[in-house]
């Protein structure tokens, strides 16, 4: 039971974590090959930089910690109502 726990918490946070980079918000853009240049000037101002969803790392550890501490909670009760019985 203690593998099957520690591999679904393994696999949990794998997912969280790449899953971070799929919630990107727009992403980079590129302007297309020998366009928007006019005389090495810029038509058009630069797009901001994208958003790559590194500030969502600080929430998927505080999740994952979540996680952790609600499955020890779990266990530590069901131990006790094993003992009390």
């Amino acid at each position: 039971m203690r593998r099957v726990t520690l591999t679904l918490a393994a696999v949990a946070a794998q997912v969280i974590t790449t899953a971070g980079v799929a919630l990107a918000e727009g992403g980079s853009v590129l302007s297309p090959p020998g366009g928007d240049g006019v005389k090495g000037e810029v038509v058009r101002p630069p797009q901001p930089t994208a958003f790559t969803g590194a500030d969502i790392g600080t929430l998927a550890v505080a999740l994952i910690a979540l996680i952790v501490i609600g499955s020890v909670l779990v266990l530590a009760g069901r131990r006790r109502a094993r003992v009390a019985s």
